[in-house]
């Protein structure tokens, strides 16, 4: 039948311990090399799918890297709960680190990862797009929230 729960919840964990210290190498021994990981969402670049391991610390992860300050980031992990028949292992996490351009990053983060293998197969990332926009400079300054297209 594959891993058992306890180990899943391990490999999820052991994940989330390397992302927090910077430990690529270890962050990678948990991955699939053909990972899907999906930011959620449409409205930052940041949202889309990484395919493979490379693309995933390459953009993304190496997006955040240059964008907050190196040793700023602190992950708290709020709950983790385990779909056993799935294999899924759902995270809650908050995420705080400062910006290279003096702002707070703040923001809670749920993830629902896939294990196969022994390892994250497929990742769902959803989180406040608003609060990645606004660190990671996605948004004009004083731009209305909406805007209307009134003929008359």
């Amino acid at each position: 039948m594959g891993q058992t729960s306890d180990g899943q919840l391990v490999v999820v964990r052991k994940f989330w311990d390397a992302q927090a210290v910077g430990d690529e190498q270890s962050a990678r021994s948990v991955l699939a090399e053909d990972l899907e990981w999906t930011v959620v969402g449409q409205h930052s670049q940041l949202a889309r799918t990484y395919r493979g391991v490379d693309e995933f610390f390459d953009e993304l992860i190496g997006t955040l890297a240059a964008t907050f300050v190196p040793g700023s980031a602190v992950m708290e992990i709020r709950g983790m709960y385990l779909d056993v028949g799935q294999s899924v292992v759902v995270t809650h996490l908050r995420e705080t680190a400062s910006t290279r351009d003096g702002l707070l990053f703040d923001n809670d983060i749920v993830t629902i990862m896939t294990v196969a293998g022994g390892r994250i197969a497929k990742c769902q990332e959803f989180m406040d797009l608003h609060e990645v926009r606004r660190a990671f400079g996605e948004e004009i300054r004083n731009a209305p929230i909406a805007t209307f297209n009134v003929q008359g």
